[in-house]
């Protein structure tokens, strides 16, 4: 594997950045952001797990510092950036910790390659392969249209709120949302509202932990999460004090749970 830094990677039209940092020759853990936001989110995070593991952050294309787009954004094209990535790094199998759409992109991930997945963290997500009723799928149809009807100072403010329940988590979200233009905002969050594909009887066999928000009224992840570890027998855990960014709204107990996690899975 190649040495902490920072690195770049073309692909369709973007030069994705990534992060290296940790402990060369212990277990890589990817840490994925949300959508319309970028690898600072996991800034508290990376003190609890650097000691113990190579880390690996990154933007996604049309995130951060992946800009401009190029390739417009999906859940499955982002899977096919990581892979590469990966295979650049040196890295067969890793541990993924992802937020919300980042959570999207390691169930592609592990539905595609489950050989790369040694354990997951998904942290406020939906899961993707549940089935949609008719409201939902309605609902979903309407998103791009309903979004680009939206003045782009109101949806960002909007996404602000409905994300953190912290003032100086929100002062990022604000920082980092506004920066992106409207239609990069919109091809975005269209292209993770169909990450959604149902798939009867299917399940992830791989050691799993889901974190929620207390407060995350975001979507089904509420009435998902115990559903969905239910199916696939993983450790679901609520985050006291805590949003839709449960991970910065609570950094000190996220960060407990998923060191305990992490030691448990070895």
């Amino acid at each position: 594997m190649i040495t902490n830094g920072t690195y770049t990677l073309e692909r369709q039209g973007c030069k994705l950045h990534f992060w290296l940092s940790g402990v060369e020759g212990k277990p890589l853990i990817v840490f994925t952001h949300g959508a319309t936001v970028d690898h600072h989110m996991f800034g508290d995070q990376l003190p609890a797990v650097e000691a113990d593991y190579r880390v690996l952050t990154w933007d996604m294309r049309g995130h951060g510092a992946s800009r401009p787009m190029g390739e417009a954004f999906t859940a499955a094209g982002s899977v096919d950036d990581l892979i590469a990535i990966l295979d650049f790094a040196g890295a067969d199998k890793a541990i993924f910790a992802g937020q919300s759409t980042g959570g999207y992109v390691q169930q592609e991930l592990v539905f595609r390659h489950p050989e790369r997945v040694a354990a997951l963290v998904m942290i406020d997500c939906i899961c993707i392969t549940f089935k949609l009723s008719g409201m939902d799928k309605f609902l979903l149809g309407l998103t791009p249209a309903l979004l680009r009807m939206y003045p782009y100072r109101m949806l960002v403010k909007q996404s602000v709120e409905a994300t953190s329940i912290k003032p100086a988590v929100r002062e990022y979200l604000r920082r980092v949302m506004s920066a992106m233009s409207k239609n990069d905002f919109v091809t975005i969050l269209t292209g993770a509202a169909n990450s959604v594909h149902y798939e009867p009887d299917y399940h992830i066999d791989k050691p799993m932990l889901i974190v929620r928000g207390e407060h995350d009224k975001l979507g089904n992840i509420a009435k998902d999460a115990p559903v969905w570890a239910a199916r696939d027998k993983a450790l679901l855990v609520i985050i006291p004090n805590a949003g839709h960014a449960s991970n910065q709204d609570n950094p000190a107990f996220f960060n407990r749970v998923m060191v305990e996690f992490l030691k448990q899975v070895g």
